[in-house]
């Protein structure tokens, strides 16, 4: 739904549902969600957010991306 919305939309797309590690947040972006919302998870590690934000600045450097504006919409 993030790519069908994306596409259709001009504002920016807030990507939730199911994000429980880096993984998940790097698809919804790739998707075209120019954020991401952790909900529930939180609950089971409160430190999530910390490991996905440093879970997504590693997968940005190991794929040469400066940002993450570079791989918001580039699914392929």
């Amino acid at each position: 739904m993030v790519w069908q919305t994306a596409k259709a939309v001009k504002i920016p797309v807030i990507g939730l549902g199911g994000i429980a590690n880096w993984k998940d947040a790097i698809e919804f972006i790739l998707a075209g969600a120019t954020a991401v919302q952790i909900g529930t998870y939180n609950f089971i590690d409160p430190a999530v957010s910390t490991k996905i934000v440093d879970g997504i600045e590693d997968y940005l450097n190991r794929q040469g991306f400066k940002s993450v504006q570079e791989i918001i919409g580039n699914m392929q």
